[in-house]
């Protein structure tokens, strides 16, 4: 997928700047995206979004104005409107996307593509835009996102082992990777995955396959909340991957697990699935 290309095109109705609190939330992350789409209940708003990004594939984020709290997904060739249309519209992906429309309403939402590839999304080719995807969601962790890694109708998903180790190696200095990944610049499939596996080996944590399959055989399945408004942050199959995730102890996890608020860093509600 080497042909990547940035329309700097925002937004809204009227082709306006993007609202204040889009622009803060951009500027918090370091995130030049290539579109922004505000008022997404008007028509002309739907046209612009299919004719814009029409005949591209990439990676959007979905952002809810009220909360901050946001979703991050990939799209095949000609795929974006469509993901758009089913997220936003019809409601039919995301249940936690779903419910969070029903309760804000369409009008606090906002659809930014973040990045955009002219070159037709194959089986072959499909890794670049997973990992492209899959770097955002490790460096911005989205809470609106179940899934801990990226995936795609194509079938391709990292294995267990490499995700634990992406988790594990997550650092605040790979979130500045990002603003490399959005100064105009155009950079080739092998450039991307350079840059991405470079992140991903910084600060480096070992763990061989036995040893991980043991920890995790240990504990059991949890799910975390969001403090705030009790959404879901994510879902773990053990306190294994979640301390890997969250980039903290398993004693910490445990000792929430005991409490009877059971509240976690200050930012979640952790518990049993």
């Amino acid at each position: 997928m080497s042909k990547k290309v940035r329309c700097y095109s925002t937004s809204s109705v009227n082709n306006q700047p993007s609202s204040k609190i889009v622009s803060e939330f951009l500027t918090d992350k370091n995130i030049k995206p290539v579109f922004i789409f505000e008022d997404l209940r008007y028509v002309n708003t739907k046209d612009k979004i299919k004719d814009q990004t029409k005949g591209l594939s990439g990676v959007y984020l979905i952002l809810n104005k009220i909360t901050i709290d946001f979703y991050v997904g990939s799209a095949s060739t000609d795929k974006l409107f469509t993901r758009f249309y089913r997220h936003l519209i019809n409601l039919t992906v995301s249940k936690i996307v779903k419910l969070a429309v029903n309760k804000y309403g369409i009008d606090n939402f906002v659809f930014i593509v973040l990045e955009t590839f002219t070159e037709k999304t194959t089986v072959e080719n499909n890794k670049n835009l997973i990992d492209v995807e899959d770097f955002y969601l490790k460096s911005l962790l989205p809470n609106y996102n179940i899934l801990t890694e990226a995936g795609s109708s194509f079938g391709y998903k990292h294995t267990e082992l490499d995700r634990i180790k992406m988790k594990a190696n997550y650092s605040e200095e790979r979130r500045m990777l990002i603003g490399n990944l959005n100064k105009n610049k155009q950079f080739s499939s092998t450039t991307i995955e350079r840059m991405i596996q470079s992140a991903l080996n910084r600060n480096k944590v070992e763990f061989n396959k036995e040893a991980l399959d043991n920890m995790r055989k240990a504990s059991k399945p949890i799910i975390l909340y969001n403090i705030e408004n009790n959404t879901v942050f994510g879902e773990y199959s053990s306190i294994t991957d979640a301390a890997l995730s969250l980039n903290c102890n398993q004693k910490t996890i445990y000792r929430a697990l005991k409490t009877e608020k059971k509240v976690l860093l200050k930012r979640w509600i952790v518990n049993y699935k």
